[in-house]
């Protein structure tokens, strides 16, 4: 496993407010990146089998939180649903009422007839269909996440932790949601089996990688220019990326 540099989460905001500053960025421009790089992810650890004529596609449960870590999973839910290759369900019981990227994420998926859950019972009954949900999203919580878990999102991770070895692989955003972002797990640990980190890796990740067997890590977010790279010491990081990649594998 190769070594990487990471962001504390205090160097990660900074650098998420200079890329909007300096960078001349504009949130939606990131949320835009950063939830294509998931959705390439996702894409490229379970690609999707080859489509039968009239068989239904395989679903994806994507679990949004209410921060911008939840706008990259409504971002990656839009560009998996437009390519054909799962059948997005959300999970969003906290929705933003001020934010007006979010509610256009959330129409534009409205559009497309991505259909939404709203309780655990619910997730419940769909994860018991065995096959039908090949992976679920975790875009909940990101790095500005502070313990502890709280409803309605806690009974959704503890259900998920306790019986993630019968449930399909969790793919998390950022970081796995529940874990501090310098520190790691706290008091429950969502299992996920692959993590993409965005813009750069977050102390944690070192700890997701060593946290089992077949851990995979991704990177994405390739919109940092050199100049700040440099300055948050992580052009090794992103000299990783090769060609016209959007993401790579550390």
């Amino acid at each position: 496993m190769s070594a990487f540099k990471t962001l504390s989460a205090k160097a990660a905001a900074q650098l998420d407010k200079e890329l909007m500053s300096t960078g001349a960025f504009s949130i939606d421009q990131l949320m835009e990146l950063a939830g294509l790089a998931v959705a390439k992810a996702v894409y490229k650890q379970y690609s999707p089998p080859p489509q039968k004529t009239a068989s239904p596609l395989q679903k994806i449960l994507v679990l949004v939180g209410p921060g911008n870590n939840g706008g990259d999973g409504l971002v990656a839910a839009r560009h998996l649903k437009t390519w054909g290759a799962y059948e997005p369900i959300i999970y969003y019981p906290k929705k933003s009422t001020k934010s007006d990227l979010i509610n256009r994420l959330v129409q534009q998926l409205h559009d497309l007839d991505v259909k939404e859950v709203s309780t655990l019972d619910e997730i419940k009954s769909l994860l018991s269909s065995k096959g039908e949900v090949a992976v679920i999203l975790d875009a909940i919580f990101g790095f500005s996440f502070k313990p502890p878990i709280r409803e309605p999102f806690k009974e959704v991770i503890g259900y998920i932790s306790h019986n993630h070895a019968s449930l399909p692989p969790v793919f998390s955003v950022d970081i796995p949601s529940g874990w501090d972002v310098d520190e790691g797990p706290t008091d429950i640990d969502i299992n996920a089996a692959a993590l993409i980190s965005l813009t750069a890796p977050k102390p944690c990740a070192e700890r997701f990688v060593k946290s089992g067997p077949n851990k995979v890590h991704y990177l994405g977010g390739r919109f940092v220019s050199p100049s700040i790279a440099k300055k948050y010491e992580i052009e090794d990081v992103l000299d990783k990326y090769k060609g016209d990649d959007l993401i790579t594998k550390l």
